[in-house]
């Protein structure tokens, strides 16, 4: 296959690709190498789609991060999700440190406790609901020290 037409295949393919859902530069760049298009022909359409606003790791970072702490998901676990599409560390850094912060992290851990209780208070007593509880809250990816401040403050079962 020419040049010419590997761009026009690789081109319509990427555009295919990101209709599904929005990609960082290293997942559409991952896509085309699967597709068996060279180096050159990933490079150039990758640089056009970042040129038409098609391809933004900012953007991406920025909406994945949103959607993620509205699924109720930590810091923790969305850097590396982040990391694990290929995101320059330097802009996840960036967009953590716009979109996260501790006081609202705590709250949706207290809001996670509540409704995993099914809306009874939390009960510290019990040894076997506290590590389950900070088991699932690790998974998510929340921070230790914030799990057991939410913890310290969560009202006991009457």
């Amino acid at each position: 296959m020419d040049t010419d037409a590997a761009l026009k295949k690789a081109r319509y393919l990427t555009l295919r690709f990101l209709t599904y859902r929005a990609r960082s530069k290293n997942e559409v760049y991952d896509y085309l190498e699967r597709k068996g298009f060279s180096e050159d022909v990933s490079a150039e359409v990758i640089k056009d789609m970042e040129n038409y606003g098609y391809i933004n790791d900012e953007r991406f970072a920025n909406d994945f991060i949103i959607y993620r702490k509205l699924r109720g998901f930590g810091l923790k676990r969305v850097r590396y999700e982040l990391d694990m599409k290929g995101v320059n560390s330097q802009v996840i850094d960036q967009k953590i440190a716009e979109l996260f912060n501790p006081e609202e992290d705590l709250e949706r851990i207290k809001e996670i406790l509540i409704n995993r209780s099914a809306g009874k208070t939390c009960d510290k007593n019990d040894e076997k609901w506290l590590k389950r509880e900070v088991s699932f809250l690790k998974r998510r990816g929340f921070q230790d020290n914030l799990i057991f401040k939410a913890l310290k403050v969560c009202d006991p079962v009457d």
